[in-house]
This record gives structure tokens, C-alpha cells and sequence, in this order.
């Protein structure tokens, strides 16, 4: 008799989930790389095949409000009860949990928290860091903390899982002493999907010309910021876009970006949903068939010159392009329309946060921790030496750190 619902026997990762949590278990680094393409179910079946592997309590870290939510509500449903029973959630100013809430999924800057109040996270078995690959500066400095963490028990064991990532480096970084780390590659479900390059076409002029198709799925369009989506909204009012025009971006409510990733009442009308790269990796938007992608994004990056860190629009990568193609073959056949010349030059991957963006947050929390000099934590990219100087002198101005702590080791 299989240990796990029917409906999580039927996704591309359950003939691995025993291997997994065994493999995580035998590890001499009490760590295990998880690489598993779209539509594979990570994020829903691992934390029940921990659940039934590991006694103690299980904590999944989410990049994003929207998706921790999502999981938990989805873990919830497969074992058959209410969020905040066995799966739970916490994030800034909501959480459901309780004292028989074993999996408890949480935002970064909560684990970051959470880290910092509980050296040794007492009572929990394992820490899944999902969707990796975002390697955000809060992601970072978990894993960070963690490794250390794990350093002082020897019954803590961690999990680092995305679509795609390093999986040599990543491997490397969590050897203890040499040891190997087990990397497992999960085949998901992904239905083929035609890419057309359109040059300069406008996002609402792509829009208008899919409307005018047969197709009666839903189109998510990849923009890189709040005002492009809403002039493209616009445009498309201006238009008469016969649909549902949509918006899912960070900035809004949050139950209207519930709604936008709950699966429609009317099926007569077509679905346009405008978004940001929130919808990229983390979250299944429903009944999408059609990407059109603009080819930009917003990225967090340092202005030397200005001495703060400002959003800028960038050309995507490469692996961000292909992980927005991958949001029209989620459930059938669908078409990815991009928005450029199919021989512009794009770099492969957007360089990690930490070693772009401002690090005052960063060195704060490391203080905090009693981590005063960069090298004192093992990190997976170390902040340039340069960027974390910068940081402790803001921060020796502004009176939150003293010239005595930084002689500390």
C-alpha cells in the first residue's frame, strides 16, 4: 500500500520520493541537491514524503508570500485537512500554524529570523530551501546560517532544490569534510511548446493578435515592472480586448493575486494575465497556454556612483527566457511568443543577488549573529570584500555598528 495520495502517486517525482529522503538520510553531509524540471511536483510531494521519513518538524523556505501559501494550502488538501494543522505557513504579519503543525512553510526573511532567535533550530529535522535558483541575498544568508547550523547538530539535515542550478558547485559548497552530496535530477511533465520570435512587436499588439486565434487558453505576458503592466493594461482597454485582463504582480493585494492564481469560474472568456517575473518559477498560474515574453526584467543592482541600490530593466537571461516558455506546456501544447530577435545576445543567468546588490541588510544580520568579518561564514558566493566594507562603514555612521566590533573576529 503506497504511503502517499493517489494524486501524488500520478506526478513525474513519486517513483523518487523514497530514494530521496533515504539518500538525504545516508548523507555524510546530512545534505541532497534537488534539480526537477517544471511540472515534476517537488514543492508538493517532497514535504509528505519528509513527513513520513523524518519525526521531527519540517520547514520549506519560499522566495515569495504567494507561493508558500500555495504550498501549504496544497499540502493541507493532499493530507486531507486545514491549513495550519500538520502544513502550516508564517510570513510577515500572516501565519496558520498550531501545536500539531509539523510542516511549516516561510518566507525568507522569517527562516532568516527564525535563524537568528534559534541558533540550533531546536526541534526541527529538515530545511528545504525551494526554488534556489533566485538566489536572492535572504536565500543566501540562510544557507549561510544554516551551514553553520548544521556544523553544531548532527541531526539537521537541509535540502536545496530548484529547477535547474549548479549542481557541482552547490554539491561542493555542502561537502563536509569531502563527503559527496547526493544530486538527484527528477524528470517533469512538460508538453512541447512552438517558440516565435517577433521582434519589436508591442505586448499589446501580441496580445490582440492571440486573441484573434482559436485557442481558448489563457495568455500570461512577461513585463518587467508595475508601470509597463498597467500601460499595457490600458492599451488593451483602449483595444476592447474581448478578455479578462488581469494583473500579478508583487505591489497588489494579495487576495487579488490569490484570485489570479485560482482557476476561473467562466471558461467562456479568455484570461490575459499581466505579469512580472513573479510568475516565472515559484507559481502555477492555470489554464495558460500562451506566453508572450517581453524579454526584460527588473533587477536589484548597486549604484557605486549614487551609493545605493536602484531597479534597473535588464535583457533577461537566457534561464529566466526558458523558464517563462515553460509556463504554456504546464498542462498541454502551447506557443511562447518573445518579444526580440531570436539572435540577440543574452547572458546565461543573472548574477547572484548578493554579489550585485547593497549589503547593508546583510552585514546587520550577520552582526547580529555576531559575524563581524566577511570570511568568518562560509558562503556559497562570497559579497566582495569591497561591498561589505562599504556596508559596515554606513553602518558604523549611522550608529549600528562600533569600530570595536569590527575588531572582532
Amino acid at each position: 500500500m503506497s504511503l502517499y495520495p493517489d494524486l501524488v502517486n500520478r506526478l513525474p517525482i513519486a517513483p523518487y520520493l523514497d530514494d530521496i529522503c533515504t539518500a538525504l538520510k545516508s548523507s555524510d553531509s546530512h545534505a541532497l541537491v534537488l534539480t526537477a524540471e517544471t511540472g515534476a511536483g517537488k514543492s508538493t510531494a517532497l514535504p509528505l514524503a519528509l513527513l513520513n521519513h523524518f519525526d521531527g518538524k519540517i520547514i520549506m523556505l519560499e522566495p515569495r508570500r504567494i507561493a508558500a501559501l500555495s504550498v501549504a494550502f496544497r499540502v493541507s488538501t493532499l493530507l486531507g485537512e486545514d491549513v495550519g494543522k500538520t502544513a502550516g505557513y508564517v510570513m510577515r504579519f500572516e501565519s496558520r500554524v498550531s501545536k500539531e503543525t509539523r510542516f511549516t512553510v516561510m518566507t525568507e526573511a522569517v527562516l532568516t529570523r527564525m535563524l537568528q532567535d534559534d541558533l540550533l533550530l531546536d526541534g526541527v529535522s529538515v530545511v528545504v530551501l525551494d526554488e534556489f535558483h533566485e538566489r536572492s541575498v535572504q536565500a543566501d544568508t540562510a544557507l549561510a546560517f544554516l551551514k553553520e547550523t548544521m556544523s553544531l547538530r548532527s541531526d539537521l539535515y537541509v535540502v536545496v532544490m530548484s529547477a535547474t542550478i549548479d549542481t557541482a558547485s552547490l554539491s561542493s559548497y555542502l561537502a563536509a569534510g569531502g563527503e559527496a552530496v547526493p544530486v538527484f535530477t527528477v524528470p517533469g511533465r512538460q508538453f512541447p511548446v512552438d517558440v516565435e520570435y517577433a521582434g519589436a512587436l508591442l505586448p499589446s499588439d501580441a496580445v490582440m493578435r492571440e486573441l484573434r486565434r482559436r485557442d481558448r487558453g489563457s495568455i500570461l505576458v512577461f513585463l518587467p515592472c508595475i508601470a509597463d503592466i498597467r500601460k499595457t493594461a490600458a492599451e488593451l482597454e483602449r483595444e476592447s480586448a474581448d478578455a479578462d485582463i488581469l494583473i500579478l504582480h508583487s505591489s497588489i493585494d494579495f487576495d487579488e493575486q490569490k484570485k489570479v492564481l485560482s482557476s476561473p469560474d467562466d471558461f467562456s472568456r479568455r484570461r490575459v494575465i499581466l505579469s512580472s517575473s513573479i510568475a516565472e518559477t515559484s507559481l502555477s498560474v492555470p489554464g495558460v497556454s500562451v506566453v508572450i515574453d517581453s524579454g526584460l526584467a527588473r533587477i536589484n543592482r548597486m549604484n557605486a556612483s549614487a551609493g545605493m541600490e536602484m531597479l534597473v530593466t535588464e535583457t533577461e537571461s537566457l534561464f529566466s527566457a526558458e523558464q517563462r516558455k515553460g509556463r504554456a506546456g504546464r498542462m498541454r501544447s502551447g506557443r511562447c511568443v518573445r518579444l526580440w530577435c531570436e539572435n540577440d545576445v543574452r547572458v546565461a543567468e543573472t548574477t547572484p543577488e548578493i554579489a550585485r546588490t547593497d549589503l547593508t541588510e546583510l552585514v546587520l544580520e550577520c552582526a547580529e549573529r555576531g559575524v563581524y568579518k566577511r570570511d568568518a561564514l562560509s558562503w556559497l558566493t562570497p559579497p566582495t570584500d569591497a561591498a561589505w566594507k562599504s556596508a559596515q562603514k554606513l553602518l558604523i555612521t549611522l550608529g549600528c555598528l562600533s569600530v570595536e566590533d569590527n575588531s572582532h573576529g
